[in-house]
């Protein structure tokens, strides 16, 4: 009887069903985005970029260029034709180096440049703290595994004009963005506009008559009684390198004029002038001189015409109008000896480059 038992009870274990369940369960992503740190930034301007020259748009002395400062500086961000742009990225991928895809340049969301990678950068990241990835990457060092760095260049097209956005953004296996790129706003080919007037709206330079007199003799010097001024309306911030010239000075009248050799004044030789920008004022007087169209630019001479402040206050850079800012000038006539006629046609010539 108890073997039988026994045997029951086995019989009764074997036809038991199995009971199992199933739970759902969820793992954090897997995959997170790349992240994009600047390292180093510079500007190739005011130069000729293999072959092609940064033209400024606008004003018709521009042609050739603009006149830059030392180290290629600006005060604003604007950019011409053929200027260059350039950068140099980091990008870190918490999922290994080897997930980062690429890196590009966007203008107003347009592709325009992708980047270049570097093969063996060196990488500085002081200031910056690039993600720890959970603490497993270097927070403050390059690392080849979680890292690349990219060089990315960006050249300035002649269709682009007005304020744009430029964005460099870096791109994931799976074309995952960066979920924060580098982003800078530019104003590219800005108009390079000037307006010339004087300070009490007559339209032309004129000068005062010694007391009591009526005319103006040889070897005498006169003031303008009036003055000159140049405001910069240039757009997007655009600062301006100011110079200025004179043609010579002839008699319209055909009254057989004389001075001293010629019926031509020589503006070299009887014009001064000297000129104020914001506070900086010069003392002295320079000696004005003829512009000539084949002449080169630079800081101190464009076209053979001289700086607002030739005569130097403090350094060179002060002979810069910034933008919406207004330079003032006034001007020293000395009639030459043996001189007679009626010299009343003659022009002063305001030249500008952008900084």
């Amino acid at each position: 009887m108890k073997k039988l038992l026994v045997g029951l009870l086995a019989v009764l274990f074997a036809v038991v069903p199995a009971i199992a369940d199933e739970f759902p369960q969820t793992i954090p992503p897997v995959n997170t985005p790349p992240q994009v740190y600047m390292l180093h930034s510079a500007y190739d301007i005011c130069a000729n970029n293999d072959g092609v020259g940064a033209q400024p748009n606008g004003f018709d002395l521009q042609l050739d260029g603009c006149i830059g400062l030392p180290a290629e500086w600006r005060y604003e961000e604007y950019a011409f034709t053929g200027e260059n742009l350039k950068y140099e990225i980091l990008v870190r991928d918490c999922n290994g180096a080897q997930d980062v895809s690429y890196a590009k340049i966007t203008v107003d969301g347009y592709v325009e440049a992708l980047c270049t990678q570097i093969a063996e950068p060196t990488v500085s990241l002081a200031g910056q703290v690039p993600a720890s990835c959970g603490g497993v990457a270097p927070e403050n060092t390059f690392s080849t595994t979680y890292d690349k760095v990219y060089s990315c260049v960006l050249t300035v097209e002649p269709s682009w004009y007005g304020p744009k956005s430029v964005n460099i953004q870096a791109y994931d296996q799976t074309n995952t963005a960066a979920t924060q790129g580098i982003a800078q706003s530019w104003y590219f080919n800005p108009a390079v506009i000037i307006d010339v007037d004087t300070n009490d709206g007559a339209d032309h330079i004129w000068y005062e008559l010694p007391a009591g007199q009526t005319v103006v003799f040889p070897g005498q010097t006169t003031m303008s009684g009036n003055k000159l001024v140049v405001t910069n309306l240039a757009e997007g911030g655009v600062d301006l390198w100011a110079f200025i010239a004179a043609t010579d000075l002839t008699d319209p009248d055909h009254s057989g004029a004389r001075c001293p050799v010629s019926n031509v004044m020589e503006a070299e030789t009887a014009l001064d002038y000297r000129c104020k920008i914001g506070t900086f004022e010069q003392d002295t007087w320079t000696d004005m001189s003829n512009k000539v169209n084949t002449a080169a630019c630079s800081a101190t001479s464009c076209y053979a015409a001289k700086p607002l402040l030739a005569g130097g206050v403090l350094d060179m850079t002060q002979s810069i109008i910034g933008n919406l800012q207004s330079a003032e000038c006034q001007f020293r006539l000395t009639i030459p000896t043996e001189c007679t006629g009626s010299f009343t046609q003659g022009k002063l010539q305001v030249i500008v480059k952008a900084v």
